[in-house]
């Protein structure tokens, strides 16, 4: 296909960007058919289509790109209309510090914003409400290819829409729900200085079997008075939630026979604790990240006071927008 001027100079200026995520609430059970909480997070994967190669391209660009020329043929696109032979070339930079990812879904985000770049290509709107879907679905078949496990697809979902939304094992085909935090709280992101891998511990959790049920029901009841504290702007209803999934945590990691809620997530939670608001592990746990909800600004600021010194809030904060196209990438 040739491909004009004035085309491969928007190929070149734009870019199709998408969201990180921290989950909040609701891990694991989610996994099977809860309800959880996840949070798009305003660091963002950033794809642009070029005909240059991509060097080392990862498993997801490649799966994304299998995924997305089945679905552009089954609209009845030819798939070379979006330049499907191409790899976008994506900058995930920004889910990293210090040469360590943070546990923000890099993966998921670069997976969206590569089908997104296509999908652009191809003419199609991406802020439209049924493409979006389609991406997303799209999306997480191609990243659970090429993780090799079925995830629950929320950072995916966060990816696509943006947000504080609600997520279930099978939801990322329908609108999902979306929630404000109670009056007053504020989301704080806190890196741990260990790593983990969420495959994994998925795996790990699924072997576990029965023996994860109590903690499971814990993270399950957990999530459902989140999601009813958010509903009904219940400040500290939402604060023992997040406490209570701390909790579930541990129990969890004693079933698995790994620390989920490691000793530094522990630190975490006694200092947010101690300033009014409440910790957890995010994700999957076992290092990464850890999500923290305070009272009001100053409790903010009192915990970068406040932690030690290894640990360190980032200077991240939700996101209202999930996947787009703009000239600008860092443009809200």
């Amino acid at each position: 296909m040739s491909t004009d001027r004035s085309d491969l100079a928007r190929m070149h200026t734009s870019c199709v960007c998408a969201p990180g995520k921290a989950m909040i609430v609701g891990e694991y059970a989610v996994l099977d058919g809860s309800p959880a909480v996840v949070a798009a997070i305003d660091c963002f994967a950033e794809a642009t289509l070029r005909p240059s190669a991509v060097p080392n391209a990862s498993p997801f660009l490649v799966a994304a790109q299998v995924q997305t020329r089945q679905a552009l043929q089954a609209r009845g696109i030819d798939p070379a209309m979006a330049h499907i032979d191409w790899l976008p070339h994506v900058d995930t930079s920004s889910f990293s510090r210090d040469g360590r990812k943070l546990g923000l879904g890099s993966s998921a985000a670069a997976t969206v914003a590569a089908v997104g770049s296509w999908y652009v290509a191809a003419g199609l709107d991406v802020d439209s409400d049924a493409v979006r879907h389609e991406i997303a679905a799209v999306a997480r078949d191609a990243h659970d290819a090429a993780q090799g496990v079925r995830g629950s697809g929320s950072d995916i979902l966060a990816a696509a829409w943006g947000g504080l939304r609600v997520v279930g094992a099978a939801s990322t085909s329908a609108m999902p729900e979306h929630l404000r935090l109670p009056n007053g709280l504020r989301l704080c992101l806190i890196a741990t200085t260990e790593s983990a891998s969420t495959a994994q511990l998925v795996a790990r959790y699924r072997q576990a079997g029965d023996a994860t049920r109590p903690a499971r029901d814990l993270l399950f009841q957990a999530a459902v008075e989140f999601i009813s504290a958010c509903r009904g702007d219940h400040a500290e209803v939402a604060l023992q939630s997040i406490h209570q999934a701390l909790q579930g945590y541990m129990q969890l990691g004693s079933a698995m026979g790994c620390a989920l809620a490691t000793e530094e997530h522990q630190t975490i939670a006694a200092v947010v604790r101690s300033l009014g608001g409440a910790a957890k592990p995010s994700g999957a746990g076992g290092g990464d990240l850890a999500v923290a909800l305070v009272p009001d600004d100053t409790a903010a600021q009192r915990l970068i006071q406040c932690l030690p010194s290894h640990l360190s809030v980032l200077p991240l904060a939700l996101s209202e927008r999930g996947l787009r196209a703009s000239f600008n990438p860092h443009r809200a």
